[in-house]
């Protein structure tokens, strides 16, 4: 086996390095290039999330105000029949009373 001088592996460290160090650039720019990318997707995505977010919530606001008025509107019925009984008791008592 022959024998390698120190200034040839010392040579082939230098070379060793010089292409990891490569590698790792061309491994930072393309992480940099794919964080880019994303970020571009999530800024697009979050617009069209708002969006959406905004059309589900004005569609939720006019349920509510839809379920507000038909409670109102059977609060207003149920209260009338109850009314409608009391006085239909009272009137009732009146007259039984005014027989006797």
């Amino acid at each position: 086996m022959p024998e390698t001088t120190l200034e040839e592996r010392i040579a082939g460290l230098e070379g060793a390095y010089k292409e990891l160090s490569k590698r790792i650039d061309d491994l930072r720019s393309e992480m940099h290039r794919g964080f880019d990318l994303l970020r571009a997707e999530m800024q697009s995505g979050d617009a069209n999330l708002r969006s959406e977010m905004g059309s589900m919530n004005a569609n939720l606001r006019a349920e509510i105000s839809d379920l507000k008025r038909e409670l109102r509107s059977s609060f207003r019925w149920t209260m009338s029949l109850v009314l409608i009984n009391w006085l239909s008791v009272l009137a009732a008592i009146f007259l039984v009373a005014a027989r006797k």
